[in-house]
Order: C-alpha cells, then structure tokens, then sequence
C-alpha cells in the first residue's frame, strides 16, 4: 500500500520523491528511532523505550497515525483443496506443532465434506521482527486461550519444526514452494500474488474470508485509541471482533510533530494527509479496506500538528 502512495504522490506532488521500503514493523521503529527515516510505517504501536527514541531523534513527540485498515490470511498450499476453513484453537495447534497433519481431527471437524489428505502440514513464520507476526500472535493469545502458549510478541520461537523466512515475500515463497504449507501473511501479500486462503472463524459464530467488508466489521468492532492528543496509537480487542474477519489490524504511519528541517516536515504533513485522504480510494483493490471516515478526521487533525 504504503509502495503506491508513494509512486501516486510523487506524480500528484511534481519534485516531490518518496523513498519507502517495506523492511518489516521492527526495522521501520528502529529507523525513525535512530533517525535514519522521516517517518516510518507499521503493523504495531512503539513500546515506551522505542518511543523514548523517537522522540530524541526527533527532537520532538513522535505520534502514531492509523493509515490504513487489513486482514492477517492464512495462506495455505494443499493439492486438491479449494476452500479450507480453520478456527482459531486449530490455528493455535497448528502453529504450536501439535497438529501435525491435514487430515488431523480437528482440521476434519473445521472442515465437514471435505476431503483432506494426510500430507505433513509445513509451518513457515516471520524471523524478521514482524508486526504481522505480532498481530497474529496476539490475536491468539486473546481468542485461543489456554490452546496457545507462545505469548505475542514482533519476535516468536515457533515449534522446532516450523521454518522461518523473511518478510512477507519469504514466508509466502515457502508456502508455494510446499505441498502442505502454511503461513500467515498479509492480506494485501496474499492478494497481489493470487495465494489460497482460508476462512477463519474467531470470537464470532462463523467463518470468514479477509474481504474488505469483513476487515472493515470487524476492526469497527476491535479497535479503540489509547494515545492521547495528537497520537492516535491504538489497541485491537479480538475478543470483541465477532462480526468479520477474525485478525484484523489496523496499520500506522510513525512521525515526528517538529521536523528539524522544515520542508522536509512540510512533505511528510503533506503526504500523510493525501494518505488518509485521497490515498484511501487504492485501499480496497491492494487488498486493504479504507479508514472509518471518523478515524480519518481524527488523523487529518492529528496531521495538522506537524512542522
């Protein structure tokens, strides 16, 4: 998403040039935290250490702005096998290694009519500090309960079997590459690449695809601002998310409020501003759903805060 605004605004803005690179939530915090970004993108809010470095970089108040609104997929590859449904303790056990094939009882009770083979599931996972995996990790340990035992965290030591990659483009290469793979992924990844997959059922009563209206449902129902002023850092309550799509997320941009060169601060202003405006009618075809319009006027307000 954050790769179109950038070519889109640079037409719209003529000289203007900005350089984004999707490095993973972790990388994006540290940067801005050792003053090697403007401004940073990510899955997550900033821990109290990591924002006490930004604000020293920036030599004011970095703040959080929600940019956009997706979905974590489950992106699967097995032979045979269109639709494929997963509730959440299967995820967990899944994930945790105790589920160690397709055809395992609990993937078969998911999945009535359909027949499943017995190939060995492959488990692929982030070893980048990921705030996708921190959003799919959290999501467990809130919906799973005692099925899952690895907390949340950027950063997890899956099973010993699981195998890990980098970035978004690594974890799906590995999936497509394994009969029998599985991984979570973004949605607007999955999208672009044509991927498999599967509906998953949370703290709702049915199974649900990452679709832009599912995304939308549910992030309305999971999403609540814990900064205060100008930052608009929130949580997600996945407890609370029974009408859409189970991990949805929404996905922010880090900035400073004073820039110490000043038309570099009037870029970013300008640029997030187009991001949370205009910006937002590409959400839907790169596999993201628009910002809630009362989100998006708190951003612009927010925005209106940096120099």
């Amino acid at each position: 998403m954050e790769t179109q605004w950038s070519k889109d605004f640079g037409v719209l803005c003529s000289g203007a040039k900005i350089n984004y690179q999707g490095t993973g939530s972790g990388a994006g915090i540290s940067a801005i935290g050792n003053g090697t970004a403007d401004f940073a993108g990510s899955d997550v809010t900033m821990a109290a250490a990591d924002q006490t470095k930004a604000n020293a970089a920036c030599g004011s108040t970095a703040i959080t702005i929600p940019i956009t609104v997706g979905g974590v997929a489950m992106v699967y590859n097995l032979k045979g096998v269109t639709s494929l449904s997963l509730s959440t303790p299967t995820i967990a056990g899944i994930f945790d290694g105790k589920i160690t094939k397709w055809n395992d009882p609990a993937i078969t009770a998911d999945n009535p009519g359909t027949t499943l083979p017995s190939t060995p599931i492959s488990v692929f996972y982030r070893n980048d500090s990921s705030g996708t995996t921190s959003v799919f990790t959290t999501f467990l340990q809130q919906v799973a309960g005692s099925a899952w035992t690895l907390g949340s965290s950027k950063t997890i030591t899956f099973f010993s079997g699981a195998q890990g990659a980098k970035g978004s483009a690594g974890v799906a290469a590995g999936v497509t590459q394994t009969e029998g793979g599985i991984t979570y992924d973004e949605e607007s990844y999955a999208k672009a690449q044509n991927l498999p997959t599967a509906m998953v059922k949370g703290a709702g009563s049915t199974f649900t695809l990452p679709t832009t209206d599912n995304v939308s449902k549910a992030t309305g129902e999971g999403f609540t601002i814990v900064g205060t002023g100008n930052d608009l850092a929130g949580k997600m309550d996945y407890t609370k998310m029974t009408d859409g799509y189970a991990i949805s997320t929404v996905s922010y941009a880090i900035a400073c409020t004073k820039y110490k060169d000043a038309a570099k601060g009037s870029l970013v202003k300008s640029y997030l501003y187009y991001v949370v405006s205009k910006g937002q009618a590409a959400a839907d075809g790169l596999g993201y759903a628009p910002l809630p319009t009362d989100l998006a006027a708190k951003d612009e307000a927010s925005i209106s805060a940096i120099s």
